[in-house]
């Protein structure tokens, strides 16, 4: 049921950002580098895993968060390395940003929660988790304080017309 969820939530993504083909893998905990870790995407295959023991005890909307999280970041893989076909309208700076960022990513466990967190990635993709949950299941997802600013700035750039019902 919980996997059904995240396939799910990885395609309602998918959808809403003009993707296809991200294929979504399942491994135990032991299969990652930190075993706390809910999900990930791989940019080399365009494939997100979740921790299959974590979606185990994982609620349901955190399910589709992270789902939403880590399709945000194939998203932005693929406005980087296809902006012809992507037409994504992402400011050229920011696209700069992102793939700097995912050339140097600082993961959650081996820098600063602030550090992995304040990364251009990371703040585009906890806006758009926060718009879509906000804009298709009335869930204001919580956001830390310290880059809440930066998430609220980046939820008035993105495109709210792909949150049209």
């Amino acid at each position: 049921m919980k996997k059904n969820i995240a396939l799910n939530a990885v395609e309602f993504a998918s959808k809403i950002l003009d993707l296809s083909e991200i294929e979504v893998v399942f491994k135990p905990a032991m299969a990652f580098h930190n075993p706390e870790i809910n999900a990930l995407f791989n940019g080399q295959y365009y494939s997100i895993t979740f921790n299959e023991d974590w979606l185990c005890h994982a609620k349901y909307e955190e399910i589709i968060l992270t789902a939403l999280h880590e399709t945000r970041h194939a998203y932005q893989k693929a406005v980087i390395e296809f902006p012809d076909l992507m037409n994504s309208h992402v400011k050229p700076e920011i696209v700069k940003q992102w793939k700097m960022d995912f050339e140097a990513y600082k993961k959650p466990y081996e820098s600063s929660v602030y550090d992995y967190q304040s990364q251009s990635i990371e703040i585009d993709a906890i806006a758009f988790t926060y718009l879509a949950m906000v804009s298709f299941f009335s869930i204001k997802p919580i956001i830390p304080e310290t880059i809440y600013e930066q998430v609220m700035d980046r939820c008035k750039e993105i495109n709210l017309k792909r949150f049209e019902r």
